[in-house]
């Protein structure tokens, strides 16, 4: 096997986000309209520093244009039933074309386990190649690299 080739076959199995800033409800139509993954997180105020934080994530999900799937989701109330008073719903996204956008939210899905993707597939199955993520960027409360295995 060629040097050039099993690059190449390397690169395929890695998908490398970079997880775009935090938007809430007030600033969601900032959101790119462009294809990628989006995190749906529990945000807060830490009691030390004062400071709304992401606090827990609660979904994962694709979509090619991220704006207007959050603006449109239909479990938007069910994710609000997660939060206490004074918190808020934070979103996050990562850049990524359709070849790839289903299979590196079903690697988030399958790593992270959020609560509600309870109904995913994806939670105890993994159907495509062993895949790694390099999650960079605004990646709080998500593993920086992980790899998932091919789970039938």
């Amino acid at each position: 096997m060629s040097e050039r080739f099993m690059l190449s076959s390397i690169s395929n199995d890695l998908l490398s986000p970079e997880m775009l800033g935090y938007w809430n409800d007030a600033s969601l139509r900032d959101v790119p309209d462009d294809s990628g993954i989006y995190c749906v997180f529990r945000a807060a105020t830490d009691p030390e520093t004062n400071v709304m934080e992401v606090q827990q994530l609660l979904y994962v999900g694709e979509h090619r244009n991220v704006r207007y799937a959050l603006q449109h989701h239909p479990d938007n109330e069910k994710w609000r039933t997660y939060l206490q008073p004074g918190e808020e719903l934070w979103y996050s996204m990562g850049l990524c074309g359709h070849a790839n956008r289903e299979r590196l939210a079903a690697a988030m899905i399958y790593a992270h386990k959020p609560r509600c993707n309870a109904a995913s597939e994806y939670l105890d199955h993994y159907p495509f190649p062993e895949t790694t993520v390099h999650i960079y960027g605004k990646k709080h409360k998500l593993q920086s690299i992980f790899t998932v295995e091919h789970r039938p």
